[in-house]
């Protein structure tokens, strides 16, 4: 028994239920939030409203998006620690970026949420930015090496669902800078919750195929 508490399955399977927590959790933010924000509209409005200081929906969306930053840090830890049991190169660069990238985005957006007035380039608006562009290019390197990692092992669906993640999330990211203002919030959740959904992945590749 004591052996499978410490097998490298246990700690997959592990691993993949707290990933799926955390996914709920984001979920939970934005949908509560948005609940708890009169007036709120999420077709013009990003994601980063629900949570900026002295919005209305601040403290329970922030309560889920904790949650979600604690619980993907958790998972990104325990990848981490386990990397050295990745044998295929392509998947272990994949997975330290992916991994580095959830924890600056716990971290960052934890310790700088955007300003109530988040037109204003305050310096916390200013490090909120900072953060979101360092998310942006750890997510889109990672999915690019994943990319090339399940060409090269033959893993089409793997391979499929990355692509799709990546379009989304360079559509979401071109979009928004083009689209009238009135649709920023909707092409802003491409990005968003495309790289959200795309935590389940990694654990799951790791349940998945333990030949990696």
């Amino acid at each position: 028994m004591m052996k499978r508490w410490l097998s490298f399955q246990y700690v997959r399977e592990i691993v993949m239920v707290i990933a799926v927590m955390a996914v709920i959790s984001y979920v939970l933010h934005v949908f509560l939030g948005t609940l708890a924000y009169p007036g709120y509209d999420a077709l013009s409005q990003p994601v980063s409203d629900l949570t900026a200081s002295g919005a209305p929906s601040e403290s329970v969306a922030r309560l889920y998006s904790n949650l979600y930053g604690i619980l993907t840090s958790v998972v990104s830890l325990i990848l981490l620690f386990q990397l050295k049991k990745v044998k295929h190169i392509g998947i272990r660069i994949g997975i330290l970026l992916i991994s580095i990238m959830y924890l600056v985005s716990a971290i960052g957006y934890g310790l700088f949420p955007l300003d109530e007035n988040s037109s204003q380039m305050s310096f916390q608006n200013m490090m909120h930015i900072v953060v979101t562009i360092a998310v942006v290019l750890l997510t889109i390197t990672s999915l690019i090496v994943f990319m090339i990692a399940f060409i090269k092992l033959k893993y089409r669906g793997f391979f499929l669902v990355t692509c799709l993640t990546f379009i989304l999330m360079m559509s979401g990211a071109i979009l928004t800078g083009v689209v009238n203002e009135a649709y920023l919030g909707l092409f802003e959740r491409f990005s968003v919750f495309s790289a959200v959904l795309f935590h389940l992945m990694v654990p799951y590749l790791f349940l998945k195929h333990h030949e990696i």
